[in-house]
């Protein structure tokens, strides 16, 4: 556009020159010159109505108006050349034409009379009063000081009256242009009016020298001298198409004070047009009065008006001023304004405590670095002054000591002002600092909890395949990878999880989409090959962005796993125990009436050789049959036990020999006791068997040789040690341990290896029952028995009893051998569920002399026992029995008759007879199965020992 303009103005002059040249003041020579004029009038015009549309603020209308005054003289000129051209003469001094040329000066003096504090981009109703003001005195102006005059003088003397008048306002406007430039206060208003001031004066410059050149020598148009009238209009046009908005009308730009001298000019200046008009009107004459007084009148009420209107926006001002003041000095937030020289001018009472002091007055008009401590400054004014000077403002905390010591955080925004001041706006942060230091401990806290928890926490997208976002470094100690191993590569997790364990993992997941929990307890794989049990247990949460994702913990479980397989096994073997006990309690009483009538047939047939040899074969095989339900019940918990104070290095010293006579050359046997091994309470007899089966097993275990070895010692074992063995309870221990070097046993024969008819040798080299009686054994002599064992390094029996404080006494005198039992005379009461061994019992003890009474169930002998209670010696019943124990019936019928003796018989106690198996003192038992010896034995054993006092 500017290159545009230039080039239109070299046109316009060219053509101005070649008119001169050939036309010059012909018709048509002052036709092309008058148009000429015109067009860059016209131009000019079009230019800064574009400019206007570019511009922001004040400079819209300013452009707008100054465009219609070019304009505006552009008309005037479409006048003059009508009577030049066409009517040959100058328009009359009383034309319409000639007032025309005088409204650019009205509309030049109202654009320099535009409300620059304002800078607005409308005329507002102000400016219209005042621009009805201008119009007033202009047109006085032009009434008095030329149309009036010029009736009275010749049309020469009119044309120079009229030339001096247009140069004085000329002048004036000239001089007001540079006076609005110079007390401009934003730096885009005082180009503008610095522009139209060089503008006014080059036009009253051009205007007074081509007024001079015809006043000399009169010419129409169509002279060089055009070029004077041309030119202010071409370099306008130029102006205004180069002219851009400047960023400080947008923005805004320093503001100033006003001065008194300034207030006192501005509200002079309102006055002004009213004393002029009243001036001018004073001095009409009497024919004028209608119009001097309307004038006046509308003068008058025109300031009137603006002075009403100024005031009312003063008003409003002030209303909202004091309502802003009163929204600062109530607000929670410390607010300060400073001068340029960095003193304070307002200080609203939030900001005065912040800073230290009771009230603002303190700190009104003293510079802000005498009122601050140097140590809260000094931190940050680097920053501040940085801040300011590259964006205009800046934020940031700050720390202010009060002089009592108190320390209030706070956050500081600075702002720069346009007249170079600050604003600041402090906010007290104590209690959100307050509130981040204990969310930080918080998270701290939660962070250290989580972080020594024995459990991996994490959070994960949605989905078996989802992204892992988080994992607590727990991970690398309980999988072996580190957070970032497993979060790099975390969509493929389930690689970890054995293929059996997919289907509880997809279970819980699909559960979890239901809105239910995760819960899964599956095996994972360790990044160094071993396989643990985990617990996963997470929800679904709202994570950031409202995106759901699932929080859980991950804790392992491997313990508890073991545990509980520990429970299930113990449960298990008592279940099978129970079983067995069951078994061999029915099958003793089978082998009691085998084993007494097999007795009774050996004497029978002594003279025959033949089939008292086959007998023999068929009670071989009838003890066997004894020996193993005996393991049964060893097994199952249901033998009777004689325990004693035992010395257990005595009882393994004392087997070391016969032990040793069992191993082959190729295995070697090392025997190791502690000294001052604690006492333990037990059946010697069964201790034995304890040491003898699992000596005999580590020697199955060495095909090929080995070595042995038998340790005890005196062991604490601790809730530590109870954490991974559920069925131990703490206390004091001895221990008996049997280690062999052999082939060692798998994880799945381990976890059989007490159960009963279980074995690992071939077929007929065992009866699977030895580990079984074993087990029995020690349980039931209330300790514990552990396995651990490795394929091709060997096993370890542990055997844990418990330690008693008593003192082993000294071993008794041997018991003289039992002399054949003698025949009797007394009087049995027999209580015997069982038909077949009732029968035997009744025939043996019949034909050992006795008086057998019968009795089917413990009913029957209660009935009995009241009709002959006085004649019966003995009492002799089996423990388990339909309805009623044999204990319990011996209790009543003893209590009516005290002397009365008993003698229990059974397969198993069944804990009726023995407490855990142990038999009381003073109580007589006879165990199934039994022969017809033994039961005369025990029968004359029992009546003739003292009755018991219990």
């Amino acid at each position: 556009m500017p290159r545009k303009a230039l080039i239109l103005a070299a046109v316009i002059i060219a053509l101005h020159l070649c008119e001169a040249a050939t036309l010059g003041t012909t018709t048509a020579g002052s036709f092309l010159a008058n148009l000429l004029q015109i067009f860059a009038c016209g131009s000019a015009a079009i230019m800064a109505f574009g400019a206007s549309r570019r511009g922001h603020g004040l400079s819209r209308p300013f452009w707008l108006i100054a465009g219609a005054g070019i304009a505006m003289w552009g008309v005037a000129n479409l006048g003059w050349m009508y009577y030049e051209v066409v009517l040959h003469s100058e328009p009359p001094t009383t034309s319409a034409v000639r007032f025309l040329f005088g409204l650019e000066s009205v509309l030049i003096a109202m654009a320099l009379f535009l409300d620059q504090d304002k800078d607005s981009p409308r005329i507002d109703a102000e400016s219209a009063l005042d621009f009805i003001q201008i119009g007033i005195v202009f047109f006085f102006i032009y009434l008095e000081y030329y149309y009036l005059p010029a009736h009275r003088l010749d049309d020469y003397s009119a044309f120079l009256r009229q030339m001096r008048v247009e140069n004085v306002e000329d002048a004036s406007l000239t001089a007001l242009a540079a006076l609005q430039a110079l007390r401009a206060r934003k730096q885009h208003i005082r180009k503008l009016y610095g522009g139209l001031a060089l503008y006014l004066l080059l036009l009253t410059v051009c205007a007074a020298l081509a007024q001079y050149l015809q006043i000399i020598k009169p010419a129409p148009t169509g002279t060089l001298r055009d070029l004077l009238w041309t030119s202010p209009f071409l370099v306008f046009a130029i102006w205004a198409a180069r002219w851009q908005p400047s960023p400080s009308a947008e923005t805004g730009s320093r503001l100033r004070r006003k001065t008194f001298g300034e207030l006192m000019l501005t509200n002079t200046t309102f006055a002004l047009a009213p004393l002029i008009v009243l001036l001018q009107v004073s001095q009409l004459g009497s024919q004028w009065r209608v119009l001097r007084f309307t004038l006046l009148g509308v003068s008058i009420v025109c300031y009137a008006a603006r002075l009403a209107i100024s005031q009312s926006r003063e008003a409003k001002s002030a209303y909202a001023l004091q309502t802003h003041t009163l929204a600062m000095e109530s607000a929670i937030n410390g607010m300060a304004i400073l001068d340029p020289e960095g003193k304070y001018i307002y200080v609203n009472p939030s900001y005065a405590r912040m800073m230290g002091y009771p009230n603002p007055e303190p700190l009104i008009g003293k510079p802000w670095d005498e009122m601050s401590d140097p140590q809260d400054v000094a931190p940050v004014r680097a920053d501040i002054r940085d801040g300011l000077k590259e964006h205009g403002k800046w934020f940031g905390p700050i720390t202010v000591h009060h002089s009592d010591g108190t320390v209030v955080p706070m956050e500081m925004a600075i702002t720069l002002l346009p007249d170079g001041g600050t604003i600041c706006v402090t906010r007290d942060i104590t209690q959100r600092v307050s509130a981040q230091r204990a969310q930080a401990e918080t998270e701290i806290k939660y962070r250290m909890l989580i972080e020594q928890v024995a459990a991996v926490s994490y959070i994960a997208e949605l989905g078996i395949n989802g992204q892992w976002l988080y994992v607590s470094p727990q991970i690398e100690t309980m999988f072996g990878y580190s957070a970032e191993e497993w979060l790099s590569n975390s969509k493929d997790w389930m690689r970890h999880i054995p293929i059996e364990d997919h289907p509880i993992v997809n279970a819980a997941e699909e559960a979890n989409s239901r809105g239910e929990p995760f819960q899964a307890e599956y095996r994972i794989t360790r990044k160094d090959g071993k396989t643990i049990w985990v617990s996963d247990t997470a929800v679904v949460v709202r994570g950031s962005d409202s995106h759901p994702v699932m929080e859980g913990l991950i804790v392992d479980i491997s313990d508890r796993k073991m545990l509980e397989n520990q429970l299930l096994q113990a449960r298990k073997m008592e279940a099978v125990g129970r079983l067995a006990g069951g078994v061999a309690h029915d099958f003793n009483n089978l082998l009691t009436i085998i084993k007494g009538y097999i007795e009774m047939a050996l004497q029978r047939c002594l003279n025959q050789p033949a089939l008292h040899s086959d007998i023999r074969r068929i009670e071989e095989a009838a003890d066997r049959a004894v020996t193993l339900v005996r393991q049964l019940l060893a097994f199952s918990r249901k033998q009777v036990l004689r325990p004693k104070i035992l010395d257990l290095n005595a009882i393994v010293l004392n087997l070391d020999q016969l032990l040793r006579r069992l191993m082959g050359e190729n295995i070697e046997m090392q025997t190791f006791v502690s000294k001052e091994v604690g006492a333990i309470k037990a059946d010697p007899g069964q201790i034995e068997q304890v040491i003898m089966n699992l000596v005999v097993n580590a020697r199955d275990a060495l095909p090929n040789g080995g070595r042995i070895l038998i340790e005890t010692s005196n062991v604490d074992l601790d809730s530590a040690y109870t954490r991974d063995h559920a069925v131990v309870r703490p206390g004091p221990y001895v221990l008996l341990a049997v280690t062999d070097t052999g082939i060692g046993m798998t994880a799945d024969t381990v976890a059989h290896i007490f159960e009963p008819f279980y074995t690992t040798k071939e077929s007929g080299r065992g009866t699977g029952l030895g580990l079984s009686t074993v087990y029995g054994i020690v349980k039931q002599s209330g300790g514990y028995i552990w396995v651990y064992s490795e394929i091709g390094k060997g096993t370890t029996f542990k055997v844990y009893l418990p330690r008693v404080k008593d003192a082993v006494p000294m071993s008794p005198a041997p018991e003289a051998h039992a002399s054949p039992a003698r025949r009797g005379h007394e009087t049995i009461l027999l209580v015997e569920d069982e038909p077949a061994v009732r029968e035997l019992t009744l025939m043996v003890l019949s034909e050992r002399g006795y008086t057998v009474i019968e009795a089917h169930t413990p009913e029957d002998a209660e009935r009995l026992a009241r009709n002959n209670g006085a004649e019966i010696h003995l009492l002799l019943t089996d423990v388990v029995m339909p309805g009623l124990s044999g204990r319990e019936l011996a209790k009543r019928i003893t209590g009516r008759y005290p002397n009365l003796r008993v003698l229990y018989m059974s397969g198993y106690t069944y804990n009726v007879i023995a407490q855990d198996g142990t038999l009381e003192e003073g109580i007589s038992f006879l165990q199934k199965p039994f022969t017809p010896q033994v039961l005369a034995e025990k029968v004359r054993e029992a009546l003739d020992r003292p009755v018991s006092a219990k």
